[in-house]
């Protein structure tokens, strides 16, 4: 009930702020963005520090 809630408050919000809508989706990309790149970084500490071929084989890409 809250969740629905919550919703439409926002809903309501970003129809009389629709500025709201562009931060939230740039706020978004922004958020994602920075989940690959450290995700990739990971990536790339984990094969170098790994012997393994199936783990290099894994984080190839």
């Amino acid at each position: 009930m809250w969740t629905g809630l919550a919703f439409v408050l926002f809903g309501v919000l970003i129809l009389y702020v629709p500025q709201l809508l562009i931060a939230m989706i740039a706020g978004f990309f922004v958020v994602f963005g920075a989940g690959i790149m450290l995700t990739a970084w990971q990536f790339r500490r984990l094969r170098k520090r790994s012997n393994s071929a199936f783990i290099n084989w894994i984080v190839r890409f």
